[in-house]
């Protein structure tokens, strides 16, 4: 399972919805700052190094998963 699906099941948990366009907005799909918050703690328990603030500047699946790649 690559990084970028390990994120879309995380994003899918907390947003409660199949996410399908690896280059929507978190927050337009309806995340909030407090959801960013434990998409990046999740993610730390599977072993992907993503902050909050992380979340923020990239807020893209795509974004996301490169910019943890390119760490």
């Amino acid at each position: 399972m690559t990084v970028l699906d390990r994120l879309r099941g995380i994003w899918e948990e907390q947003l409660g919805f199949a996410v399908l366009n690896e280059d929507e907005n978190f927050f337009d799909l309806g995340g909030d700052s407090l959801m960013a918050l434990t998409v990046a703690k999740r993610a730390a328990e599977m072993g992907i190094p993503v902050t909050p603030a992380a979340v923020l500047k990239h807020p893209t699946l795509r974004e996301l998963a490169a910019s943890v790649s390119d760490a």
